[in-house]
């Protein structure tokens, strides 16, 4: 069985990251799809909140979905959470002929290749691009010959590979966002039906993003 990993700060996870991540689960017919939320982001700021308070609102939101995970694989190392690192330890964890698939978005993918060993992804897994508005593939450059080179349409003849190829996909993109959850938080707002009722009771329980 397959295994696809799905990466964020989830800071807080919200409807648009759970339809994102049952959509791929659906698409990929995979065994588990992983949420792995990012201790230290190489690329960007470090989360307002806890690693721990990020991990325990992700398992609240998913607890009612059986093939979504909450995986704590980067939170338990230390230093910045490199994918490709991640990718080498679900990889030996899996062995070497179950299909893997990471799981990115086009916008993503327009700077990957400013991330660590990022031409050597695809050898430890395929990588699922989902569109974004606004966003296109690379057409110059190291990047746009990588993707040319490892884009695979036939998502079929795909999943009979464990890793080397590139797809694209286009999934429903709900128009919510953390920082807007953070936002309505921190100005008093509602933030009901933008996340799981689960985690708008820790949010306030716990007091986040106030």
């Amino acid at each position: 069985m397959s295994v696809a990993l799905f990466g964020g700060t989830f800071n807080p996870v919200h409807i648009g990251h759970l339809r994102i991540a049952i959509e791929l689960a659906e698409l990929l017919q995979v065994d588990s799809l992983r949420m792995v939320p990012c201790a230290l982001p190489p690329h960007r700021q470090s989360p307002s909140v806890s690693a721990e308070h990020r991990l325990s609102m992700l398992r609240a939101g998913i607890a009612n979905h059986n093939k979504l995970v909450a995986d704590d694989i980067e939170l338990r190392r230390e230093g910045p959470s490199y994918t490709i690192d991640t990718l080498r330890a679900v990889r030996q964890q899996i062995g070497p002929d179950r299909p893997l698939y990471l799981c990115i978005g086009l916008d993503v993918l327009a700077t990957l290749d400013t991330w660590r060993d990022w031409q050597q992804l695809t050898d430890f897994c395929h990588l699922i691009i989902s569109s974004r508005p606004g966003c296109q593939l690379p057409t110059t450059g190291a990047l746009a010959e990588w993707v040319k080179k490892h884009r695979c349409d036939d998502l079929q003849q795909l999943k009979l590979l464990s890793t080397g190829k590139l797809h694209l996909c286009d999934l429903t993109m709900l128009a919510v966002s953390s920082t807007s959850i953070r936002d309505k938080v921190k100005r008093g707002e509602a933030i009901d039906y933008l996340t799981p009722a689960a985690v708008v009771n820790y949010i306030q329980q716990h007091h986040l993003y106030e």
